[in-house]
């Protein structure tokens, strides 16, 4: 099975005539965009592609990409207007405040050169950059520091992202399902600290993903942008410039997300190789994770903090990619997962439900003794897929970090980038 992969490469150190040019781009794409949205909307044009690029093609938004950058922009809203039938919610309308758009080269707008990318220029926004801004750009040359082979790289797309540029590179990697000889299930609470409690079927040892680091690390930025906030709130008020301040606060908020979508692959990956060690065919998450965004009573702090863990994208993630390997994710209702007791062949139900068995914050005592509170859902979350023993899950839990370094982490064959096993229990 072939899917597509994408490459994500900041352009954050450009040269300014660089930036003032990838800036044209994305504005002219925009425009384009919803030039040509105003013409299929007025029933100026046939919803055809060829009759948009006829009518538009002395348009100067037009002119000033390149002509299959161009070409591909009206071919996808074509494609999106047809869409829009079919599923209204997914049609993307134009956003009169968003003045950028990504712009999409195929082979025939650049080349790989070794560890760099030569992107074309078109000749009007050439002649517009030496007349406006005095600079001479045929090719705008896109350091990558990768190695890359050409014929896999089906297109590069330049995304506006804040005041920053990104180059998405799209290849095509061929995946084959695996063959499984046995089929176990695994199931996954996700939480807060305990980031994601993991348990698999018949295998007595249990797995969390630690969220501290995270949720530290979050607090620091938080805590900064706080700060920040309140510089520009009081420099607002005496009407004083606050420009620099707003900048900071942004790049601030470009890290948060770039560390969130950082930390949700890495999990993503984590549960992928453990499902793929212990033969697992069907991975189920708990669905509190979808209820997240419900009125908390934390402070402002640990409210946000709470709120902008990627408990959803890991799951997104984790299903894209388990699905390709032939592997089934879904959901499945948390609800008296947390309070009943596990090891009690009784249904998880209301009349099951004694949370005053978590003595401590994390632990639930049951019949046989303490148990990790996340433990104990996962192994309730088997139950309810009708999935009862006496072993899965029972050991003492290994705890695995995404961003720490640890010298057994060798010992169990995991990446840096997918996190590391620790000796440590808890």
């Amino acid at each position: 099975m072939n899917v597509f992969r994408c490459i994500t490469i900041n352009l954050k150190r450009l040269p300014k005539d660089y930036r003032t040019a990838l800036a044209y781009m994305c504005y002219h794409s925009a425009k384009l965009w919803n030039q040509a949205l105003f013409l299929l909307n007025k029933k100026e044009a046939k919803l055809n592609f060829y009759d948009l690029y006829n009518r538009l093609k002395d348009s100067v938004h037009l002119r000033a990409l390149h002509s299959r950058a161009s070409q591909i922009i009206l071919d996808e809203l074509v494609r999106a207007y047809k869409n829009h039938f079919k599923e209204p919610e997914k049609f993307a309308k134009p956003k009169p405040r968003r003045r950028y758009r990504t712009v999409i080269f195929d082979k025939t707008g650049f080349k790989i050169c070794g560890n760099r990318i030569k992107v074309s220029v078109s000749k009007d926004l050439r002649k517009h950059l030496k007349e406006k801004h005095n600079l001479d750009l045929r090719f705008l040359w896109l350091e990558i520091g990768l190695p890359l082979n050409e014929k896999a790289i089906k297109n590069v797309r330049i995304a506006p992202k804040r005041d920053e540029f990104e180059l998405h590179l799209i290849y095509k990697v061929e995946i084959n399902p695996i063959d499984f000889s046995r089929s176990k299930v695994m199931t996954i609470d996700p939480g807060s600290s305990n980031f994601f409690a993991i348990v698999v079927e018949g295998v007595e040892t249990p797995y969390i993903i630690d969220g501290k680091g995270l949720k530290s690390l979050l607090r620091k930025y938080l805590k900064k942008i706080a700060k920040l906030q309140s510089l520009k709130d009081n420099l607002k008020n005496k009407d004083l410039a606050f420009r620099n301040i707003e900048k900071k606060i942004k790049k601030l908020w470009v890290k948060i997300h770039r560390l969130l979508r950082n930390f949700a692959h890495a999990v993503s990956n984590l549960v992928l190789e453990l499902a793929l060690r212990h033969n697992v065919k069907e991975i189920r998450v708990g669905d509190g994770f979808q209820n997240k965004n419900k009125r908390s009573k934390l402070n402002s702090i640990a409210e946000q903090t709470w709120h902008l863990l990627p408990r959803g994208k890991a799951f997104e993630y984790l299903k894209y990619k388990a699905e390709e390997l032939g592997i089934f994710v879904d959901t499945i209702s948390e609800d008296y997962s947390s309070g009943a007791d596990s090891l009690l062949n009784k249904a998880v139900a209301e009349e099951s439900y004694t949370p005053e068995l978590r003595v401590k914050r994390g632990l639930f005592k049951s019949v046989l003794g303490f148990i990790n509170v996340d433990v104990n859902a996962c192994r309730n979350l088997l139950k309810k897929l009708s999935i009862f023993d006496r072993i899965s899950g029972l050991a003492k839990p290994i705890r695995l970090r995404i961003f720490n370094k640890f010298k057994s982490s060798s010992a169990y064959g995991m990446g840096r980038s997918r996190g590391a096993f620790t000796k440590r229990w808890g």
